[in-house]
């Protein structure tokens, strides 16, 4: 099937000294009023619809991003083809910055809903972050959390089953979009906007879409989660935190 294309968010752009999603980003400890030294260096925002790619891996791209609104899945591809999803990105991450010595991202980012990131020519990272250097300790304290992240993930996979890998994963999604897309959770029925398919949730844990429809068929039948219409209900947050040795502090 081929992909929809990317395309320049119509003017006006969101202005960076009302961005709602600056607490969560790399500028967030920039001073209200130099706010207006952190838009010089945002060439557009772009609008990725659903199931596009930004970037493909071993690609050379000539921006580095803010997630602005919507959700993304950073992944890379096996030489049988199979997708191997390594993090899911929501508002306020910065991607795109992490290359090889010949500047090759080493990863594919794509859309799992209609995106719009915030784009800042590579060619000015450096330039940026020698001009602010609180913007490098930022950027640097973002990629430990981010790998901490994925460390969690692959420790899973050598010593963890099936249950407490989705246990983990559902909780990990759960608070992090709790903490960035606030507006999508409901304090009443505990419930957030869930929009990973169970093919998403697979390729993240190394499992079918059969294996993964069984699992959390039983969560839903230990009365754990309910998920349906693109939302992940936690029932019982401290059963299936046990159970996937999930502690929120590694994510908020």
């Amino acid at each position: 099937m081929k992909q929809k294309s990317i395309r320049i968010r119509k003017q006006p752009h969101t202005a960076c000294n009302q961005c709602p999603i600056r607490k969560l980003a790399l500028f967030q400890g920039i001073p209200p009023e130099r706010l207006e030294w952190t838009q010089k260096y945002r060439d557009q925002q772009f609008v990725v619809p659903a199931k596009t790619l930004l970037y493909h891996e071993e690609s050379v791209t000539d921006y580095v991003y803010t997630l602005f609104d919507g959700w993304m899945a950073m992944h890379q591809t096996s030489r049988e083809g199979k997708r191997q999803i390594l993090r899911f990105a929501l508002p306020g991450d910065f991607i795109g910055f992490q290359t090889d010595q010949k500047g090759m991202v080493s990863h594919s980012v794509s859309a799992l809903t209609e995106s719009i990131v915030c784009g800042f020519p590579r060619s000015r990272l450096q330039e940026m972050l020698e001009e602010n250097p609180t913007l490098a300790l930022r950027l640097a304290s973002m990629g430990s959390k981010d790998m901490n992240l994925c460390q969690q993930h692959q420790a899973f996979r050598s010593r963890k089953d099936a249950y407490e890998s989705i246990a983990f994963l559902l909780l990990e999604l759960f608070h992090r979009t709790r903490e960035h897309l606030n507006r999508n959770y409901d304090p009443e029925t505990n419930s957030v906007v869930f929009p990973p398919t169970q093919e998403d949730i697979g390729d993240a844990v190394g499992l079918t879409n059969v294996h993964v429809n069984r699992i959390l068929r039983q969560f839903r039948n230990l009365g754990l989660i309910e998920c349906h219409h693109k939302r992940l209900y936690i029932l019982d947050e401290e059963k299936l935190a046990d159970m996937g040795e999930f502690d929120k502090s590694m994510v908020c």
